[in-house]
């Protein structure tokens, strides 16, 4: 069965203590939003009698009895156990194997959680996943997307009992977009901060840091979405955080070669997804790169990408020192992916 991380708790108390599988694997990449999913399933478990909890973490050399309970001795007072695996990458074949033989001859009266990273399309249709959901929970706990996260912000905050004034889940959102668990702190402590629950503009603005976290992957993507204002936001602040500017340089020129190739392909006649599946377009991507190339097509591709290359010599320090300061030129470089001129004088510092 799967289960979205925010179901996991309530699913654990529908099914009661004598219902459950033998293993739950817990999926994500955003750590704070697996953790609290793990904490709430560890409380409901407790009132269910799983007294005791073995931690294990996966390294070179585990011993993958252990998770089956034939390495351990019996529990002192013959309580319930949980045991949990954290993977920091992948399990590798003997994991897989070991989970798909305790799936056929599940521990009695024992549960293992595997705790690992999001779960790609690959390992989903793995027969080992296909087994772990057939005989027992696969949690997916996902990420939040840029246009989701206000709405989490504002569940949040009412889950804190916090009131809040007009405008301050927006400028939450701003301040610390792309950073989930620096928003869960902002709002821990304006529970704190707040007089009888009531959260004002003038408190946010007070008691909050800018701690967007973003990064040129971050960067490429909003150009090719075409949302200039969101990109100068965030060039400025890879610049303020001492970024290189080669390495912001070079990801906006592979995707730049990225949409010439595509808008060359699609100008010879080929259709936009079998170019997509040529040049092995991830699906999750498919909607920012259709945007940037409604924008774009062959030649003013091409264009862009001289344009790229010549900013990129200069920042290797090659040849074409006359063309201003680097930042400059990687903003007026965004501007234009985004479809948007602008004037010299109007590139920021």
């Amino acid at each position: 069965m799967r289960l979205a991380a925010e179901e996991l708790a309530q699913r654990l108390r529908t099914q009661g203590g004598e219902q459950l599988p033998p293993i739950i694997l817990i999926n994500g990449n955003e750590p704070l939003l697996v953790e609290e999913a793990l904490d709430e399933a560890r409380a409901v478990l407790k009132e269910f009698g799983f007294a005791e909890r073995l931690k294990y973490q996966l390294e070179a050399g585990f011993d993958w009895n252990l998770l089956s309970g034939s390495g351990q001795s019996m529990s002192l007072f013959a309580e319930r156990r949980v045991t949990e695996l954290r993977v920091p990458k992948s399990l590798g074949a003997p994991g897989t194997k070991a989970l798909t033989e305790l799936c056929g001859q599940p521990p009695s009266d024992d549960l293992v959680i595997v705790i690992m990273p999001g779960l790609d399309k690959r390992q989903r249709s793995a027969k080992w996943c296909k087994v772990v959901e057939g005989a027992g929970w696969l949690v997916d706990s996902y990420d939040i997307k840029p246009a989701q996260f206000p709405q989490w912000i504002k569940q949040r905050l009412q889950s804190r009992a916090l009131r809040v004034e007009n405008g301050v889940v927006e400028l939450l959102a701003t301040q610390l977009e792309g950073n989930v668990l620096a928003a869960a702190q902002e709002i821990d402590k304006l529970q704190v901060l707040a007089e009888n629950g009531a959260v004002s503009m003038k408190l946010v603005s007070d008691s909050l840091a800018d701690q967007a976290q973003f990064d040129v992957y971050a960067l490429t993507d909003v150009c090719l979405s075409g949302d200039f204002t969101r990109a100068l936001r965030i060039k400025q602040r890879l610049q303020s955080e001492g970024v290189e500017p080669v390495i912001v340089v070079w990801a906006l020129v592979r995707e730049i070669r990225l949409l010439a190739h595509l808008a060359g392909l699609i100008e010879q006649g080929q259709h936009r997804s079998a170019a997509f599946k040529q040049l092995r377009i991830w699906s999750s991507r498919e909607a920012v790169v259709n945007r940037a190339l409604d924008r774009l097509n062959a030649k003013r591709s091409q264009q862009l990408l001289q344009r790229a290359a010549h900013l990129d010599q200069t920042v290797k320090g090659q040849r074409y020192q006359d063309v201003g300061p680097v930042w400059h030129q990687i903003e007026s470089l965004c501007a234009a992916i985004c479809g948007v001129e602008i004037a010299p004088s109007a590139v920021s510092a």
